[in-house]
């Protein structure tokens, strides 16, 4: 489907007019390139202001909607302290009224969230189709103008955390009449604690993420630890260089533990760093042991110097504090510190990413938390020297701009990260959260580990195995319930889709051949110039008539049908139809480099290619023999046998070979991890055609004898002569 019909399919209906006008500008642009003299500066002019227009329309309306929305939420919470203090009898009554409102509000943000990332796809897509059909390049203009009109960047989420709020207090409401204010939220961290959760992490394509957002905070409100300052997290992992603790991490041994350094908010205004230790127990469980250092004293603990002594003092000086609850700590900073010295460990991953948590306060029954914008970038000194000597992390990057950096150093994960966190003691899991799991919006990742993949990722000629889900890392999970359909999502991925603006990679060209995928990563090279499989006739010549999708290619097979012309075409089209060409990704669309690692293979791989070998021998020999019987039964004079055993004997012969090279061409691709196509297409429809020339041509000799004796007669008068 072309994106002009996939626009018009999902926008929303109210705001019809200020959507982005993509088909006047195609139109426009159109226009242009089919006139006789060509595409000039004068219709560039045009379609320059024109496509401004357009951008300053989306950006002042999405503010002006965004502006109605926040006044909504305020009206409600105003309206929600006036319940409050009011004593009447029918306060439950108005409360819900408040939740009917905050459902409207919740829905009209979700469309906001869809109608900016419809107009970012649309200027996108436009730009791209541009800068491909005329001599002009646009992306400059368009770097420019999104960063005056930045509405792509808009993530909605002090109004989330106001509804969050307001949600808590309407289902607070139900339970008790008293006053009700907003919810009571710790404003300092936790200095030390100690927590066992049944955790299971899910990943979230970009598109849904807003839409899980709205899902959550009507059960659960927002957790913040301190109003008003920055929301991202930042982890140091720590390893040795036979990464240790990460292959114990893979491979899932009882006990396997994870060390790690993490602050909150900007680096600048930190003061406390938090060492922490996971533990893995059973299952999904998994425990956290943590407590806060002083930043000039993290040097020290890491070397064993530092003691903990005032923090231990502190705590005998606690009443709540029991003889045990001190022995513990002790034990735990020896522990740590021993582990730290004897397997040598030291900063070898940082991980960066923006967390909402979602959470009770006070309850620990059930945490939710959604990070988004997670990086993963090398901390070790490994090859380089990316930290001095003297210093517990890189100094380099702790403003977090990470794009100064190489594509090596770092990469960015395609998808958020939904971490749902039950310590439930028996209790039954919530229904919300079972229909969220079901719901099509999130996909479960189990075993899924931060520092597993960055150093899967980033490590991975030194990295002793990789993770299972490292292969499927480039899977679309965007699913079809949450889209207009299949093919909306498939037409023109490459040309600025959705999932391409966010940088996930795709490799359409492999979709619905038996190929083994171990492409992964998703490294940024900026500005750069990247190899893009496209349709060659964009979405303006989309054929509808030749899905992309495996299960559209293989759809006669699945039902047992026969095999016709049609479904020929479709395999034929299939591999033919797009071509490799070089684009420019326009600005802010980057296209991930490809990280290839070793994957283990499976013996029957081996096998089947085996099978494959055996049952083209078995047809070269069967046909040969054939043959070889058919030239012994001729007599001297039969010219036809003679002739027809020949050409049986070299289309036997001619297969025999081909079926050795592609073995061993098979084999060598099965021990390289090469990604495929495997299949053969024109091989079985040459040896078909081959057979049945050879038997159309004996028949017909067969027919015509006097063929066969003109033929002889001249070769005998050539040689009397």
């Amino acid at each position: 489907m072309k994106f002009g019909s996939q626009l018009r399919a999902a926008l929303y209906v109210d705001w019809a007019e200020y959507y982005i006008d993509y088909d006047g500008l195609k139109k426009l642009l159109k226009r242009g390139l089919k006139k006789e003299g060509g595409y000039t500066g004068k219709d560039e002019t045009e379609f320059v202001e024109k496509l401004d227009k357009e951008l300053e329309k989306v950006y002042a309306f999405q503010n002006a909607k965004y502006e109605e929305i926040k006044s909504k939420v305020q009206r409600c919470e105003d309206t929600a302290n006036l319940i409050s203090k009011d004593s009447s009898s029918n306060g439950k009554e108005r409360y819900t009224e408040i939740e009917r409102q905050i459902n409207a509000i919740t829905e009209e943000l979700n469309e906001l969230a869809k109608y900016k990332r419809l107009n970012y796809t649309g200027i996108m897509k436009i730009i791209k189709k541009h800068n491909r059909r005329t001599k002009f390049d646009l992306n400059p203009f368009i770097s420019v103008r999104l960063k005056a009109c930045p509405f792509y960047k808009e993530t909605f989420e002090p109004v989330v955390i106001n509804l969050s709020q307001l949600y808590h207090i309407v289902h607070q409401a139900d339970q008790s009449s008293s006053s009700l204010n907003l919810p009571s939220i710790p404003t300092t961290l936790p200095s030390q604690e100690r927590t066992l959760r049944q955790s299971t992490r899910y990943w979230i394509h970009p598109d849904n993420v807003m839409e899980v957002k709205t899902t959550i905070l009507r059960h659960l409100p927002v957790l913040i630890y301190k109003p008003g300052t920055d929301a991202s997290i930042t982890s140091l992992y720590f390893d040795n260089d036979a990464f240790e603790l990460y292959q114990d991490k893979v491979d899932r041994k009882p006990g396997d533990q994870l060390i790690r350094l993490r602050w909150y908010g900007i680096k600048e205004s930190t003061r406390e760093i938090f060492v922490e230790r996971k533990v893995h127990e059973q299952g999904e469980e998994e425990s956290k042991d943590r407590f806060a250092v002083k930043e000039k004293y993290v040097d020290d603990f890491l070397k064993g110097n530092y003691s903990m002594d005032k923090a231990i003092k502190k705590m005998k000086e606690n009443p709540g504090k029991s003889e045990d609850d001190i022995k513990n700590f002790q034990t735990l900073i020896k522990e740590i510190q021993d582990t730290i010295r004897e397997k040598k460990l030291q900063p070898v991953l940082r991980t960066y990413y923006h967390r909402m948590a979602f959470q009770i306060p006070r309850d620990e029954r059930v945490r939710i938390s959604l990070d988004t914008e997670f990086y993963m970038i090398r901390e070790d000194n490994f090859d380089i020297k990316r930290r001095q000597e003297v210093a517990w992390r890189r100094t380099d990057i702790d403003n977090a701009d990470f794009g100064k950096l190489s594509p090596s150093e770092y990469t960015k994960f395609p998808y958020a990260i939904l971490e749902v966190k039950l310590n439930l003691n028996g209790e039954q899991e919530p229904n919300w959260v079972k229909e969220l799991v079901k719901s099509g919006l999130i996909e479960e990742a189990p075993q899924f580990s931060k520092y597993v993949h960055g150093v899967a990722t980033l490590f991975t000629s030194q990295a002793p195995s990789l993770p299972y889900w490292l292969p499927n890392i480039d899977k679309d999970i965007l699913k079809p319930s949450v889209r207009q359909s299949s093919e909306d999502y498939e037409e023109d991925y490459d040309e600025g889709s959705s999932s391409a603006l966010y940088g996930i990679s795709q490799d359409r060209s492999n979709r619905g051949k038996n190929i083994i995928d171990i492409e992964s990563g998703d490294r940024r090279d900026k500005g750069k110039a990247v190899e893009v499989y496209k349709n060659d006739d964009d979405d303006d010549q989309y054929d509808e008539t030749a899905p992309l999708l495996e299960h559209d290619d293989d759809e006669d097979i699945r039902e047992n049908k026969p095999i016709g012309l049609k479904t020929f075409r479709k395999i034929f089209r299939r591999r033919t139809r797009s071509r490799p060409d070089r684009v420019i990704i326009p600005y802010n669309v980057k296209e991930p480099e490809r990280v290839v690692g070793s994957v283990k293979v499976e013996a029957k791989v081996f096998f089947a290619n085996e099978r494959t070998f055996f049952s083209w021998m078995k047809f070269s020999i069967l046909l040969s023999t054939f043959a070889l019987a058919l030239f012994n039964a001729s007599a001297a004079d039969n010219e036809l046998g003679m002739r027809c055993a020949i050409a049986y004997t070299g289309i036997g012969i001619g297969c025999l070979i081909y079926s050795v090279y592609k073995y061993n061409s098979r084999l060598s691709m099965i021990n390289s991890k090469h990604p495929g196509p495997y299949d053969d297409i024109f091989a079985p429809i040459f040896v078909c055609l081959s057979l049945f020339l050879a038997s159309g041509l004996n028949f017909y000799l067969k027919l015509h004898p006097k063929l066969i004796e003109g033929s002889t007669g001249a070769s005998t008068t050539n040689v009397t002569n």
